[in-house]
Protein backbone atom coordinates (compact mmCIF):
# COMPACT_ATOMS: atom_id res chain seq x y z
CA UNK A 1 0.00 0.00 0.00
CA UNK A 2 2.03 3.09 -1.23
CA UNK A 3 -0.98 6.23 -1.71
CA UNK A 4 2.12 8.78 -0.68
CA UNK A 5 1.59 10.27 -4.76
CA UNK A 6 -2.00 11.31 -4.00
CA UNK A 7 -1.90 14.26 -2.40
CA UNK A 8 -4.43 13.58 0.47
CA UNK A 9 -5.68 15.90 2.83
CA UNK A 10 -4.38 14.70 6.31
CA UNK A 11 -5.40 15.83 10.03
CA UNK A 12 -3.84 14.38 12.98
CA UNK A 13 -5.86 15.27 16.03
CA UNK A 14 -5.30 15.26 19.64
CA UNK A 15 -4.64 16.57 22.79
CA UNK A 16 -2.30 19.63 22.88
CA UNK A 17 0.06 17.14 24.90
CA UNK A 18 2.99 14.88 23.71
CA UNK A 19 1.41 11.59 24.81
CA UNK A 20 0.35 9.08 21.96
CA UNK A 21 0.74 11.22 19.05
CA UNK A 22 4.05 13.63 19.16
CA UNK A 23 5.92 10.49 17.11
CA UNK A 24 3.23 10.47 14.45
CA UNK A 25 3.70 14.62 14.39
CA UNK A 26 7.33 14.31 14.29
CA UNK A 27 7.30 11.74 11.61
CA UNK A 28 4.95 13.39 9.14
CA UNK A 29 6.78 16.17 9.60
CA UNK A 30 10.26 14.50 9.20
CA UNK A 31 8.83 13.29 6.17
CA UNK A 32 7.47 16.54 4.31
CA UNK A 33 3.71 15.42 4.56
CA UNK A 34 1.73 18.48 5.20
CA UNK A 35 -1.00 18.13 7.68
CA UNK A 36 -3.17 20.07 9.99
CA UNK A 37 -1.80 19.45 13.45
CA UNK A 38 -5.27 19.72 15.01
CA UNK A 39 -4.99 19.98 18.96
CA UNK A 40 -7.37 19.97 21.78
CA UNK A 41 -6.70 22.17 24.44
CA UNK A 42 -6.40 21.41 27.83
CA UNK A 43 -7.63 22.07 30.92
CA UNK A 44 -8.34 21.57 34.42
CA UNK A 45 -12.04 20.77 33.96
CA UNK A 46 -11.44 19.04 30.47
CA UNK A 47 -14.00 21.53 29.21
CA UNK A 48 -12.75 21.39 25.43
CA UNK A 49 -12.30 17.46 25.25
CA UNK A 50 -16.06 17.02 26.48
CA UNK A 51 -17.38 19.35 24.17
CA UNK A 52 -16.24 16.82 21.21
CA UNK A 53 -16.15 13.82 23.19
CA UNK A 54 -19.52 12.57 21.85
CA UNK A 55 -19.18 13.39 18.87
CA UNK A 56 -17.84 10.42 16.65
CA UNK A 57 -16.96 12.48 13.98
CA UNK A 58 -14.26 14.44 15.77
CA UNK A 59 -12.56 11.49 17.98
CA UNK A 60 -13.71 8.39 16.13
CA UNK A 61 -15.32 4.89 16.78
CA UNK A 62 -14.25 4.79 20.45
CA UNK A 63 -14.66 8.17 21.67
CA UNK A 64 -10.75 9.02 22.10
CA UNK A 65 -7.79 10.48 20.46
CA UNK A 66 -5.67 10.63 18.72
CA UNK A 67 -7.47 10.20 15.14
CA UNK A 68 -5.88 10.37 11.80
CA UNK A 69 -7.56 11.57 8.72
CA UNK A 70 -6.05 10.52 5.64
CA UNK A 71 -8.10 11.70 2.38
CA UNK A 72 -11.57 9.53 3.38
CA UNK A 73 -10.04 6.96 5.30
CA UNK A 74 -10.63 7.38 9.69
CA UNK A 75 -8.18 5.54 11.48
CA UNK A 76 -8.54 5.35 15.42
CA UNK A 77 -5.88 3.48 17.73
CA UNK A 78 -2.23 4.14 18.22
CA UNK A 79 -0.81 0.92 16.63
CA UNK A 80 -3.71 1.14 13.54
CA UNK A 81 -2.05 5.10 13.10
CA UNK A 82 1.14 3.76 13.33
CA UNK A 83 0.96 1.13 11.28
CA UNK A 84 -1.28 2.59 8.16
CA UNK A 85 1.83 5.49 8.10
CA UNK A 86 4.66 2.71 8.13
CA UNK A 87 2.81 1.30 5.02
CA UNK A 88 1.39 3.88 3.04
CA UNK A 89 4.89 5.93 3.19
CA UNK A 90 6.30 2.71 1.72
CA UNK A 91 8.20 2.07 4.70
CA UNK A 92 6.73 -1.59 4.20
CA UNK A 93 8.16 -2.20 1.29
CA UNK A 94 11.50 -1.41 2.09
CA UNK A 95 12.17 -3.78 4.52
CA UNK A 96 12.43 -7.31 4.63
CA UNK A 97 9.86 -9.25 6.19
CA UNK A 98 12.01 -9.93 9.27
CA UNK A 99 12.77 -6.07 9.18
CA UNK A 100 9.02 -5.35 9.48
CA UNK A 101 8.82 -8.03 12.67
CA UNK A 102 11.58 -5.97 13.84
CA UNK A 103 9.94 -2.64 13.19
CA UNK A 104 6.85 -3.45 14.46
CA UNK A 105 8.28 -5.03 17.89
CA UNK A 106 9.97 -1.86 18.67
CA UNK A 107 6.30 0.36 18.19
CA UNK A 108 5.31 -2.52 20.49
CA UNK A 109 8.01 -1.96 23.10
CA UNK A 110 8.16 1.19 22.81
CA UNK A 111 4.86 1.63 23.82
CA UNK A 112 3.84 -0.80 26.36
CA UNK A 113 7.49 -0.65 28.13
CA UNK A 114 8.29 2.80 28.50
CA UNK A 115 5.59 5.29 27.18
CA UNK A 116 2.40 3.65 29.07
CA UNK A 117 4.62 3.10 32.00
CA UNK A 118 5.74 6.85 32.06
CA UNK A 119 2.32 7.74 31.28
CA UNK A 120 0.77 6.13 34.51
CA UNK A 121 3.76 7.11 36.82
CA UNK A 122 3.11 10.82 35.84
CA UNK A 123 -0.70 10.19 36.45
CA UNK A 124 -0.40 7.91 40.14
CA UNK A 125 -1.49 10.30 42.19
CA UNK A 126 -4.94 10.91 40.84
CA UNK A 127 -5.38 7.76 39.53
CA UNK A 128 -4.83 6.06 42.61
CA UNK A 129 -5.42 8.74 45.37
CA UNK A 130 -2.89 8.06 48.54
CA UNK A 131 -0.46 6.13 46.57
CA UNK A 132 2.93 5.66 48.15
CA UNK A 133 5.03 7.85 45.22
CA UNK A 134 8.14 7.36 47.63
CA UNK A 135 8.08 3.05 46.61
CA UNK A 136 6.32 3.61 43.19
CA UNK A 137 8.71 6.11 41.62
CA UNK A 138 12.17 4.15 42.46
CA UNK A 139 10.28 1.14 41.65
CA UNK A 140 8.90 2.55 38.06
CA UNK A 141 12.34 3.90 37.18
CA UNK A 142 14.31 0.40 37.88
CA UNK A 143 11.90 -1.16 35.53
CA UNK A 144 11.76 1.85 32.85
CA UNK A 145 16.47 1.50 33.22
CA UNK A 146 16.23 -2.21 32.96
CA UNK A 147 14.17 -2.33 29.55
CA UNK A 148 16.49 0.33 28.42
CA UNK A 149 18.94 -2.19 28.99
CA UNK A 150 17.06 -4.71 27.19
CA UNK A 151 16.43 -2.23 24.04
CA UNK A 152 20.29 -1.48 24.32
CA UNK A 153 20.74 -5.22 23.59
CA UNK A 154 18.40 -5.60 21.40
CA UNK A 155 19.08 -2.54 18.91
CA UNK A 156 22.84 -3.64 18.74
CA UNK A 157 21.98 -7.36 17.73
CA UNK A 158 19.17 -5.82 15.19
CA UNK A 159 22.20 -3.43 14.36
CA UNK A 160 19.35 -0.60 14.06
CA UNK A 161 21.93 2.55 14.30
CA UNK A 162 23.91 1.17 10.94
CA UNK A 163 20.68 0.29 9.26
CA UNK A 164 19.32 3.80 9.84
CA UNK A 165 22.35 5.40 8.29
CA UNK A 166 20.90 3.40 4.88
CA UNK A 167 17.03 4.12 5.27
CA UNK A 168 14.51 7.33 5.51
CA UNK A 169 13.46 7.50 9.33
CA UNK A 170 10.65 5.32 10.46
CA UNK A 171 7.89 4.83 12.43
CA UNK A 172 9.79 3.11 15.11
CA UNK A 173 12.86 5.74 14.90
CA UNK A 174 10.22 9.02 15.91
CA UNK A 175 8.94 6.87 18.76
CA UNK A 176 11.96 6.32 20.17
CA UNK A 177 13.15 9.42 20.17
CA UNK A 178 10.62 10.31 21.48
CA UNK A 179 10.67 8.27 24.66
CA UNK A 180 13.91 8.62 25.37
CA UNK A 181 13.32 12.62 25.26
CA UNK A 182 10.38 11.78 27.61
CA UNK A 183 12.09 10.44 29.86
CA UNK A 184 15.03 13.36 29.85
CA UNK A 185 12.20 15.18 30.82
CA UNK A 186 10.67 13.19 33.85
CA UNK A 187 13.47 12.04 35.27
CA UNK A 188 16.42 14.46 34.73
CA UNK A 189 20.05 13.37 35.72
CA UNK A 190 18.36 10.02 37.63
CA UNK A 191 18.07 8.60 34.40
CA UNK A 192 21.85 8.66 32.30
CA UNK A 193 21.13 7.82 29.31
CA UNK A 194 25.08 7.84 28.63
CA UNK A 195 25.16 4.00 30.12
CA UNK A 196 23.48 3.09 27.25
CA UNK A 197 25.66 3.91 24.66
CA UNK A 198 23.82 2.89 21.17
CA UNK A 199 20.07 4.55 22.84
CA UNK A 200 22.54 7.66 23.63
CA UNK A 201 24.01 7.68 20.19
CA UNK A 202 20.36 7.92 18.45
CA UNK A 203 19.26 10.55 20.28
CA UNK A 204 22.32 12.79 20.10
CA UNK A 205 22.48 12.04 16.35
CA UNK A 206 19.12 10.60 14.98
CA UNK A 207 19.05 12.43 11.52
CA UNK A 208 15.48 14.14 12.17
CA UNK A 209 16.46 15.78 15.47
CA UNK A 210 16.20 19.13 14.43
CA UNK A 211 12.78 18.81 13.25
CA UNK A 212 12.08 17.05 16.17
CA UNK A 213 13.70 19.80 18.84
CA UNK A 214 11.75 22.45 16.37
CA UNK A 215 8.50 21.44 17.07
CA UNK A 216 8.57 21.04 20.79
CA UNK A 217 9.87 24.64 20.95
CA UNK A 218 7.22 25.48 18.71
CA UNK A 219 4.08 23.64 20.83
CA UNK A 220 6.01 23.69 24.15
CA UNK A 221 3.26 21.35 26.04
CA UNK A 222 2.74 18.45 28.94
CA UNK A 223 3.87 14.88 27.98
CA UNK A 224 -0.13 14.07 29.34
CA UNK A 225 -3.28 15.49 29.69
CA UNK A 226 -3.06 15.63 33.47
CA UNK A 227 -4.02 18.79 35.08
CA UNK A 228 -0.86 20.22 36.97
CA UNK A 229 1.55 18.28 35.24
CA UNK A 230 3.98 19.78 36.36
CA UNK A 231 3.45 19.55 40.41
CA UNK A 232 3.44 15.94 39.60
CA UNK A 233 7.11 15.84 37.56
CA UNK A 234 8.20 17.51 40.72
CA UNK A 235 6.84 15.24 43.09
CA UNK A 236 8.04 12.66 41.05
CA UNK A 237 12.32 14.48 41.29
CA UNK A 238 11.57 14.80 45.09
CA UNK A 239 11.16 11.22 45.53
CA UNK A 240 14.69 10.87 43.78
CA UNK A 241 16.52 13.60 44.65
CA UNK A 242 19.78 12.52 46.84
CA UNK A 243 19.02 13.16 50.50
CA UNK A 244 21.14 14.97 52.48
CA UNK A 245 24.13 13.78 54.55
Amino acid sequence: MRLMGANPRVTLRYFDARGRAQFARYYLLARDIAFNDERIALSADFSSWLEVRDDRAKTGPFHKLPVLYWGDSELAETFVIADFLHRISGDHDRLSTSGNLRHAMLVSSLYVDLMMPIGTLIWADLAAPGVDLAALVPRSLERLERHLGYLEATLAEWRWLEGAKSRPLMIGDCMLWEELDVLRVVFGERLALSRYAILAQFYRECQARTVFTNLIEKYPCQITGRPAEADALAAIRRVLAPRPQ
